[in-house]
């Protein structure tokens, strides 16, 4: 029996032993040389691992083979700019990588721990996605520094937007998320319309947009999963506007060629009303909860509802169960049954009473503000256009910055 156990052991010994040895020689491995620095198979199988976990695409090996590919050309782009980053002495900080993090979470509804913590749990080492954000870190500054004072607005260019934004502040307005692929020239344009052919057909098969914007998308708003907001026709790009006017909500379109780069958007909301949308309308909300067979009671009390402000001297006279501030929600955070019954309403009025097994819920309007439609502003404009200027100079200049790195694949 004791030989068996030692037997046993043995041979366990010998699999953890051996499997230690393939992720050292997977670490040592060496998949790419940037400027004599090295990019390990470690290094790719890794990143691959990070855009599964977090993008939620499926691992079949089609789609590794593909991300791989996108992982290796993302993993060079990110060792030149940190190559730069050191040749000019750009500075960073913890502090800075942990701001940028938490911006990811907040984006994600959840924590900075709460990323690293669902990562690791599912093999990925966390300084994988911290050496992401710090390259992404140090070439924003890099960009800003070389390229910000040199970028000049005219008031032209802001005043074609601002008017074109208001004669359009009648149509439409769309909330739209965003992927921006870009390209300088044709090889990179073939490039870049197979990636977004690639995702787009992957995000109609339901993989969530967010994660997949954070991973890939090469706009300032991939830090916010490509959220964008509401924008009127006016500040889209036409060929833009041609394709998502038929979406339906949630959905996202094909890739969309520009000048500059191919576009994936997805249709978060639609407004066809002067740029007013209801479902935009805040309401602020408590709910009073009495015992089912409190009917009399409930609808006493419901009758008698003036204000949010008198809510405690009138809870005086109720035997009510439980009190739950449901707090500011715009209408469509809101159950859909609701709607229209909130739209009809204003603050200091109740909604029919809700009725369950146990309980008969009030729910008091407090406060009502609609929404009062885009509002155009020549500030946002001209940051707008901010962006989009510094972000063709981030492309160019890493551009030619690969084309003169010294690359070899292994």
């Amino acid at each position: 029996m004791i030989k068996k156990i030692k037997y046993i052991f043995l041979i366990f010994f010998l699999i953890t032993n051996f499997n230690e040895n393939l992720k050292s020689q997977d670490i040592q491995a060496i998949a790419v040389i940037v400027n004599d620095e090295v990019i390990s198979r470690y290094d790719v199988n890794q990143r691959v691992r990070l855009i599964l976990v977090t993008s939620g695409i499926p691992a079949t090996e089609e789609n590794v083979k593909r991300i791989e590919e996108q992982a290796i050309k993302a993993l060079i782009d990110e060792k030149i700019q940190i190559q730069e980053a050191i040749k000019l002495e750009v500075p960073d900080s913890p502090d800075e990588i942990n701001l940028m993090l938490d911006n990811i979470a907040r984006g994600n509804q959840t924590t900075a721990e709460g990323i690293l913590e669902s990562i690791t749990s599912q093999g990925v080492n966390s300084e994988t996605l911290l050496n992401q954000i710090k390259s992404e870190l140090l070439w924003n500054k890099i960009v800003r520094g070389r390229f910000g004072s040199y970028i000049n607005i005219s008031d032209e260019e802001v005043n074609i937007i601002y008017d074109r934004t208001i004669q359009n502040i009648n149509n439409s307005q769309y909330d739209i998320s965003e992927i921006f692929i870009g390209f300088e020239d044709e090889s990179e344009e073939k490039e870049a319309k197979e990636l977004t052919e690639r995702l787009t057909e992957q995000l109609k098969n339901e993989i969530a947009f967010e994660p997949v914007a954070q991973q890939f998308s090469q706009a300032s708003s991939s830090g916010q999963g490509g959220f964008i907001g509401w924008v009127s026709e006016g500040q889209l790009d036409p060929d833009i506007i041609s394709n998502i006017k038929n979406l339906e909500i949630g959905s996202v379109s094909n890739p969309i060629k520009t000048v500059n780069g191919y576009y994936i958007i997805k249709l978060n909301g639609k407004s066809e009303e002067g740029g007013k949308n209801p479902m935009k309308n805040q309401y602020d909300l408590i709910s009073v909860s009495f015992n089912i067979e409190d009917k009399i009671m409930a609808q006493d009390f419901s009758d008698n509802f003036i204000s949010c402000k008198r809510l405690d001297g009138l809870l005086e006279n109720y035997n009510q169960k439980e009190v739950n501030v449901i707090g500011k929600r715009l209408l469509q955070e809101l159950p859909q049954e609701l709607h229209k019954e909130l739209l009809e309403k204003n603050a200091g009025n109740t909604l029919s009473p809700r009725f369950s097994e146990e309980n008969i819920d009030i729910i008091l309007i407090c406060d009502r503000k609609d929404d009062i439609g885009i509002q155009v502003n020549r500030d946002v404009i001209e940051d707008n256009i901010y962006s989009q200027k510094m972000g063709m100079m981030s492309r160019r200049h890493l551009r030619d910055l690969r084309r003169d790195a010294v690359i070899e694949y292994r």
